[in-house]
């Protein structure tokens, strides 16, 4: 419990200085594993520069930018996995029951009482178990998830995108804290003809894997809908 506490201020505090990142989407091969794509996924930003590769210039987590599909994220609500792969939450938007998506003068999401933002690649496996990161570094290798994750059954699950560190904090105060919170992740190599997608997910307070289903998966808008627990890591996998 003591390392969980360490590890959730250590990722608090590295919010702070989180970069934007910009890179190219990638998408799903053949063979069901994570591959680059070198095309343009036509974003642009709102408030900055941009390139045809939806980059920002300006090194600020609250600077938003909206793809070509119309999703808006912040510096703060986007992340990059060690694949390269991009995944963001969707702000300035509602969730499937109604709820408003505002964000705060962080850029991070805000929905109720629940503020939600990624870690930076420095914090993202700050304080957890040694077999968990290797799990996360073998997911990113492309590895098969049902080799590397252990406790959950993934046999037939591919990855669609890398891990990424999320974090729900109160809204408030800024405290790590649990509970459920619907967020729309935009997920640029999401397309039509993936199956089955759902959310593999390290729970940060339980220290287990699991599946959650999507509530809604719009392919069109790149949207995958899901009620995360709380603060963990994430992959989007798919059959």
């Amino acid at each position: 419990m003591k390392k969980k506490c360490i590890a959730a201020l250590v990722l608090t505090v590295a919010l702070a200085s989180q970069p934007v990142w910009a890179f190219a989407a990638n998408s799903p091969t053949s063979n069901g594993s994570i591959g680059s794509s070198s095309s343009s996924d036509g974003s642009g930003s709102i408030g900055s520069s941009s390139s045809n590769k939806g980059t920002t210039s300006t090194n600020s987590n609250t600077t938003v930018t909206v793809s070509a599909t119309g999703v808006k994220t912040t510096g703060a609500t986007t992340s990059a996995s060690q694949t390269g792969s991009t995944i963001g939450v969707a702000v300035d938007t509602v969730t499937t029951t109604g709820q408003q998506v505002t964000t705060n003068s962080k850029g991070e999401a805000v929905i109720g009482d629940t503020a939600v933002a990624f870690a930076d690649s420095t914090a993202a496996t700050a304080g957890l178990p040694s077999d968990v990161v290797s799990a996360i570094n073998d997911i990113n290798a492309g590895k098969p998830l049902n080799e590397v994750v252990q406790g959950v059954d993934l046999t037939g699950f591919n990855a669609l995108t890398g891990t990424h560190a999320i974090i729900t904090k109160d809204a408030n105060t800024g405290t790590v804290k649990t509970g459920p919170v619907e967020v729309s992740l935009y997920v640029p190599n999401l397309v039509a003809n993936v199956n089955n997608v759902q959310l593999l997910f390290y729970n940060n307070a339980t220290g287990q894997w699991q599946l959650i289903p999507a509530v809604k998966v719009d392919p069109v808008t790149k949207t995958v809908a899901v009620n995360v627990p709380g603060s963990g890591t994430l992959s989007v996998v798919y059959k």
